[in-house]
């Protein structure tokens, strides 16, 4: 639980109930991730034994699962730690009552850049459209995954593999050819007039 005990600026859940990558990046590893999975094992993997299911219906129920469930797990999660957050002494914060100064995110075992980048890589290349866009990439990964058979769930981890890795060279570049701003702006450069009339006089004096 440690991972999520500080405040962290997570950005908003869609809807406000769909789940975010950026907030289950961190709880998977920490106690909050059994409230997720229980479920899933005493429920649903009974259910589909008992009950004849087709592959496509597994896909979409294990989807569904995470969007429906794991979005209310992660909007009573945040509703615990922000009210944790707000019980912790003030000293411990390092912070005046009335600050609105946010916490800093606590350091990840996940590599949280690389989300980054894929939230930058939708809006850019979708606009609106990208949760519509990743919500159609995900179910149809799901789709594909469960499939029967060995060869679709190794072409699926190909693909999110190199889909990973085009997402991240292209940030890479972009990053590459943004423009560097310099350290001086040019009228910091360029001596002040009264210095210029302060040199030319001691120069006559001289």
């Amino acid at each position: 639980m440690s991972a999520l005990s500080v405040y962290t600026p997570l950005p908003p859940q869609p809807w406000g109930w769909l789940p975010t990558e950026q907030f289950w990046a961190r709880a998977f590893l920490t106690p909050i991730a059994l409230l997720f999975w229980l479920p899933l094992f005493l429920l649903l993997f009974p259910l589909t034994l008992y009950f004849p299911v087709a592959w496509w219906q597994s896909a979409l129920a294990s989807y569904l699962y995470y969007q429906v469930w794991g979005g209310l797990v992660e909007r009573l999660a945040r509703q615990w730690l922000a009210r944790r957050h707000r019980r912790r002494p003030v000293m411990d914060a390092g912070m005046e009552p009335s600050s609105t100064e946010r916490a800093p995110a606590p350091c990840s075992r996940w590599n949280m850049g690389g989300l980054d980048d894929y939230e930058e890589f939708m809006s850019r290349s979708f606009g609106r459209c990208d949760r519509l866009v990743h919500h159609v990439l995900n179910l149809g990964f799901f789709f594909f995954v469960f499939y029967p058979g060995w060869w679709t769930k190794a072409l699926g981890v190909l693909w999110l593999a190199a889909f990973t890795g085009f997402v991240r060279a292209s940030a890479r570049r972009r990053r590459l050819r943004a423009p560097v701003e310099p350290a001086l702006s040019p009228a910091l450069d360029r001596p002040e007039p009264q210095a210029l009339h302060y040199m030319s006089h001691e120069t006559s004096i001289e």
